[in-house]
């Protein structure tokens, strides 16, 4: 692992419920592959303080960490797993740490609504990506009308500074933290599609793998729900997942 200072201990969202949200990953992309996808190597981008990460790693071959900052974490997770390693780098420079065509599965949770180029973010996976890879690919919905990182309603549909003035005189401390942008689901979907990903929603699968861990009645009588209502109600929900398939070469 790189010799780094790190910058902190865990991001502003913390560490909590990072192993079971770990496994419902693994899980989802389990059910909805068909396959174990153990004995392949995976890259968690934007991984923060890497605990998702590392507690993927001792049921991979090799598991990869890249996120923009150190975190003081690291060294104890790679203490912890021999097949664990992380980088410090943006999506920009996936290719130049890893190498083209050499990753299987790519974790990418979270991530596109603070990068400030979500396109790029998609064709740096798809090149990092072996033929026939996949990514879980989870974030917000714009139209989902609580902004899910502040938690105050309607505010990610107005002009950034106007809203985060709105909350400093409706006296929000978070008002710093409205920095996410989302998009839609028909945006994302020809994101997708122009990065040369096949794409399915994967919401079904995180429910019933959330089932699976323990999940309460309540999620368990939701992952029941057919098909054809996770479909139709895709476009509306306040996250979207995604199972990314790398389908072809990257559109110019």
């Amino acid at each position: 692992m790189e010799q780094i200072k790190p910058a902190a201990t865990d991001p502003r969202w913390g560490q909590e419920h990072r192993e079971h949200k770990a496994q419902a990953i693994r899980r989802t992309l389990q059910l909805h592959t068909g396959h174990e996808l153990a004995d392949v190597v995976w890259m968690d981008i934007g991984c923060g303080s890497g605990g998702i990460a590392a507690a993927i790693a001792p049921h991979v071959r090799r598991m990869i960490g890249v996120d923009p900052e150190p975190w003081v974490r690291w060294q104890n997770f790679g203490a912890q797993h021999a097949n664990l390693e992380f980088h410090v780098g943006s999506y920009r420079d996936l290719e130049n740490l890893l190498g083209g065509d050499s990753i299987d599965v790519v974790i990418c949770n979270q991530v596109y609504e603070h990068v400030d180029d979500p396109d790029a973010l998609l064709a740096s996976i798809h090149r990092v990506l072996k033929d026939d890879g996949v990514c879980y690919f989870a974030g917000p919905n714009l139209l989902w009308p609580i902004e899910p990182h502040v938690f105050w309603p309607f505010v990610h549909w107005l002009p950034r500074r106007f809203a985060q003035r709105a909350m400093h005189l409706l006296g929000s401390r978070r008002a710093n933290e409205l920095d996410a942008w989302s998009w839609s689901y028909w945006r994302l979907v020809r994101a997708f599609r122009r990065a040369g990903f096949a794409c399915r929603a994967a919401i079904r699968a995180r429910v019933q793998a959330q089932a699976m861990l323990g999940g309460s009645s309540v999620v368990r009588v939701v992952a029941s729900l057919p098909l054809a209502l996770y479909t139709a109600t895709t476009p509306i929900t306040p996250a979207f997942v995604f199972v990314l398939r790398k389908a072809g070469v990257t559109a110019e």
